[in-house]
């Protein structure tokens, strides 16, 4: 079935260049069929109240009707179909799963390649030659279907990811927004009404990293933020983003980035 160019979307969304210092999307009811294809760990996606958390060669898959948001920084390629009523298309994306994580490294740098072209095709045509990069427009989205319907009915090289856990996910949520704060185990373990060793073991687990390192990493990427906007004073940033001191500040963010935060301040100030 040959789709109108009117009823694709294509492109990257970058957080950090299109929501600029926000840490999450608004909700919002979904429209079209959503495909997103990762193309970096960071951020997590909700989609119908589940968590994903964001990584290399995630693939998602938002369906009309779906509440989503997603908690920055997050980077994909994206696919938007209007949906059609009773389409080959629409009955394959209807029971594809929210979410799979490629494992096949060759495979999702295909797949990218694919959106990417696809983009390329939809993009900046001239009116001479619309109907025919519609054409090929469709012949390469088709493609794109068929790799993906094969994912989806359970390839070995596909792990499907169940959603996070549930505290797994309210201690993200509470992270992200109280990292300013107190965010020690114990403190973050009382307000969820949990066992500290218990938060501990279920977000590594969930996550990948431990709440201690996520909340850090947390830190220093709303530091280089704030460090690029020129605003403040190393030390309002420190203490701004949760830091004790401005020393404290200076030790982890070199731990992190290999530079102080200083010298980050000038690298990029060399850049203009």
């Amino acid at each position: 079935m040959l789709l109108p160019r009117e009823e694709l979307q294509c492109g990257v969304f970058d957080s950090t260049v299109l929501r600029g210092n926000k840490a999450k999307s608004p909700r919002r009811r979904v429209i079209h069929y959503e495909l997103e294809l990762f193309h970096k760990e960071g951020g997590v996606s909700h989609v119908a109240g589940a968590a994903y958390p964001a990584r290399r060669g995630m693939l998602l898959c938002a369906k009309p009707g779906q509440e989503r948001y997603s908690d920055f920084p997050v980077r994909c390629s994206y696919i938007r179909i209007q949906p059609r009523k009773d389409s080959d298309i629409d009955r394959l994306l209807a029971t594809a799963p929210d979410c799979i994580y490629m494992e096949d490294e060759a495979e999702a740098e295909e797949l990218l390649g694919l959106f990417v072209k696809l983009c390329s095709l939809l993009i900046g045509t001239v009116p001479e030659r619309e109907d025919l990069n519609t054409l090929r427009a469709n012949a390469v989205l088709l493609d794109i279907l068929y790799r993906l319907g094969r994912l989806w009915q359970g390839s070995g090289d596909v792990t499907a990811k169940t959603p996070i856990h549930r505290l797994a996910a309210d201690a993200y949520e509470y992270f992200n927004e109280h990292y300013a704060e107190d965010c020690s185990l114990k403190t973050v373990a009382a307000a969820l009404h949990v066992s500290p060793n218990y938060l501990h073991s279920v977000f590594l687990r969930e996550v990948g990293v431990t709440p201690f390192a996520y909340v850090t990493d947390k830190r220093v990427r709303c530091a280089k933020r704030l460090i690029a906007a020129g605003e403040r004073s190393m030390l309002e940033i420190a203490l701004e983003v949760g830091f004790c001191s401005q020393s404290h500040f200076n030790k982890v963010f070199k731990e992190q980035t290999g530079m102080t935060p200083a010298a980050y301040r000038r690298r990029l100030l060399e850049q203009y």
